[in-house]
């Protein structure tokens, strides 16, 4: 199995129910919000059904680590830092986040949030109404959702 980073990109003016309640259960809220997730068939199902307003890939260990150290927030939108994660888990940030890509722990033992609010990118989507392979933004993107995450952070 693997950690995979769901990311927003399109609203939903004017979409079914059927994909509004699927975007609700991914807990993708609004435009630019993320979420790390595994590649089971449910959540893979729900991303493909999704695919015309969302976008995926499997995440990275630096990623994943600037993602939780910078939008990593706790209930009343309180920031995290590594001394925070030695503090829950008694592991430094390095080793916790290889043990959550490795699903020996989860993000949840942290108590944060489970969506990540990002920026748009710097330099904009390419475009919004095209999937991935196409040259648009859209759907399966494979190891490159680092680089737009980075240009998310």
């Amino acid at each position: 199995m693997k950690r995979m980073v769901a990311i927003r990109i399109r609203g939903t003016v004017g979409v079914r129910k059927t994909i509004k309640d699927t975007l609700d259960l991914l807990k993708l809220p609004r435009v630019s919000s993320c979420v790390v997730i595994d590649d089971r068939e449910s959540y893979l199902g729900m991303l493909q059904k999704a695919k015309d307003y969302t976008t995926y890939g499997e995440i990275s260990h630096d990623a994943l680590k600037q993602l939780v150290l910078k939008w990593g927030r706790l209930p009343g939108d309180e920031r995290i830092d590594e001394s925070f994660i030695k503090e829950k888990t008694g592991l430094s940030a390095d080793e916790f986040i290889t043990g959550v890509l490795n699903f020996e722990h989860d993000l949840s033992e942290l108590g944060i949030k489970d969506t990540f609010r990002l920026h748009p990118p710097r330099g904009g989507y390419k475009d919004t109404k095209r999937g991935y392979s196409q040259g648009g933004s859209l759907g399966a993107r494979g190891d490159t959702i680092n680089h737009l995450l980075e240009r998310m952070m």
